[in-house]
């Protein structure tokens, strides 16, 4: 059924959109994510959805305790269509909930500090899946996060300033993982199946009216069914 919807759909969608949106899809990643831990300035947040969208980094995870995020439309300049957001409840148990869930699902948990006793992000092991937590402006990671945190990383610097901002620290380290994760010979690369899901959910952003193009052509399924006709 999927494959049909996309075939729907694609007939609203001009040729090269279809192939952008094809030549994105062999570029993106699950591999890598990152996690943001209850940031409080939105344009931070909506800097970083740009940049993961920038690098092909699927998913970005949000947690929220004190602070509620919502999309800052002049920074993220449409990336939140194409980057998929997983806001996690607005609660003191938030960035557990989060950890303990990618921890399960198989990833390293690497958090970001501007400690130079950390390991350099140079030397960062990517060969297992990896989530890059980012903690608050300010406070860094919370010792919750630290508890779980399988190591630390930090951006080399050569100046006064202790640290970047965080959207800036976010783009460094994704570039310098992604260059290094296409030059080697993981499998990062979605699969077949991740792409066509994303694919459907990306269509139906960027038709018009998609969800009553589906509701007529399932109606119209359903009616040959009742007929005893085929799909």
């Amino acid at each position: 059924m999927r494959s049909k919807l996309i075939a729907l759909l694609g007939e609203y969608v001009t040729e090269n959109k279809r192939q952008l949106i094809d030549a994105v899809l062999s570029q993106r990643t699950r591999h890598l994510t990152v996690v943001l831990e209850d940031l409080y300035h939105g344009h931070n947040i909506s800097a970083v959805i740009r940049t993961c969208d920038c690098f092909g980094i699927q998913d970005l995870h949000i947690t929220q305790s004190l602070h509620e995020y919502n999309v800052n439309p002049n920074i993220v300049r449409g990336a939140s269509k194409w980057v998929t957001l997983k806001k996690y409840e607005q609660d003191s148990n938030s960035s557990e909930s989060c950890l303990r869930e990618l921890k399960s699902a198989g990833y390293r948990l690497v958090g970001t500090t501007p400690d130079e006793k950390s390991a350099s992000i140079e030397k960062l092991d990517i060969s297992e899946p990896t989530a890059l937590i980012f903690g608050t402006e300010l406070e860094g990671l919370s010792d919750d996060a630290r508890e779980v945190i399988d190591e630390m990383v930090h951006v080399p610097m050569y100046g006064f300033t202790e640290s970047f901002n965080i959207s800036v620290s976010a783009a460094l380290i994704l570039q310098n993982l992604v260059q290094r994760l296409k030059a080697s010979e993981i499998d990062w690369q979605l699969s077949e199946d991740e792409m066509a899901e994303l694919r459907l959910e990306w269509y139906k952003r960027i038709v018009k009216r998609s969800d009553l193009h589906i509701k007529n052509f399932l109606e119209k399924v359903e009616l040959n069914r009742s007929d005893g006709q085929q799909d």
